[in-house]
């Protein structure tokens, strides 16, 4: 594995600062005191992306937001990830007929980024806004591994902490379960909303090493919980946390997910299902634009 850049990585903290507040603008103090970067450093880099075109400065009060170059870094990207655009064009229309919020969201290669986001907040969501990014960690992107080699199962699995081989078992046994249906199904609970609460708090300040560690912890916690929603049996209800489906590019790898989240609770079967075949048919649409095919 390539060793990290350090001027790199300032780099791209900053600019996720300013992407998950697109209305904002910071002073070199407040950038300083939220990613904790030292002055110096932090200096350096803003003078780099200043000069790029990434970042802009305001000619009186000298606070930095994001820089005409990404206008036309979006506008190329959408160019060459044309499923990402159909799918940010649905999630509205999808948010209104489900009556919940929905969020378009794409993996790199140990984290899933916010792309775009649709529908007013409901009280049982999580805090979610464009930018903000989460770990690729057990049992967060099952969507995306359900349909990923062997390999990339593994090291996934590899990350998630106190592994035991039943609980690798039986997350390898939810990850089938989301391939027959075409979509997955979390539980929703007090420790999903507080997780989305931390994560929502340290797109604020990313910086801050408690926040980090909090969301951490309540990964492992998410993880001991029963997370995956397996067995919707018809006799029970359901508080349901999010519901995935995936976009497929040409080659049939994931290349995107739209969730929804914020359902009402007590949620019966047919009504989970129902919800999750209209994800899954949204995704598909999304997918043909992208002229991308799902697996056989």
């Amino acid at each position: 594995m390539a060793r990290p850049a350090p001027a790199a990585e300032r780099a791209v903290q900053i600019l996720d600062l300013l992407v998950t507040h697109p209305t904002e603008r910071f002073t070199l103090s407040e950038l300083v005191r939220r990613t904790g970067m030292s002055l110096g450093s932090a200096h350096a880099v803003l003078a780099v992306l200043e000069r790029s075109g990434h970042v802009s400065r305001h000619p009186t009060t000298r606070a930095y937001s994001l820089g005409p170059a990404l206008v036309v870094a979006g506008v190329v990207a959408l160019e060459h990830h044309p499923g990402l655009d159909a799918a940010r064009r649905l999630i509205g229309p999808l948010a209104d007929e489900l009556g919940t919020e929905v969020v378009l969201t794409a993996r790199t290669v140990d984290e899933i980024v916010f792309v775009a986001h649709a529908g007013e907040p409901t009280p049982n969501g999580p805090s979610i806004r464009e930018g903000e990014r989460v770990p690729l960690v057990p049992p967060i992107g099952a969507v995306f591994m359900a349909w990923a080699a062997p390999g990339e199962v593994d090291e996934w699995l590899a990350r998630m902490p106190e592994a035991s081989a039943d609980t690798v078992a039986g997350w390898k046994a939810s990850l089938d379960v989301v391939r027959r249906r075409g979509f997955s199904v979390s539980a929703g609970s007090d420790t999903q909303r507080t997780f989305g609460e931390r994560v929502f708090t340290l797109s604020d300040d990313p910086g801050r090493a408690d926040l980090r560690d909090d969301v951490a912890e309540l990964l492992g916690a998410l993880a001991r919980e029963d997370y995956p929603v397996v067995d919707l049996d018809d006799a029970r209800t359901f508080d349901v946390g999010m519901i995935a489906a995936p976009v497929f590019g040409p080659d049939s790898s994931v290349i995107a997910a739209i969730t929804a989240t914020g359902f009402p609770e007590r949620l019966p079967a047919s009504a989970v299902l129902d919800a999750g075949r209209k994800v899954r048919d949204g995704a598909a649409v999304a997918t043909r634009h992208a002229r991308g095919r799902p697996p056989s």
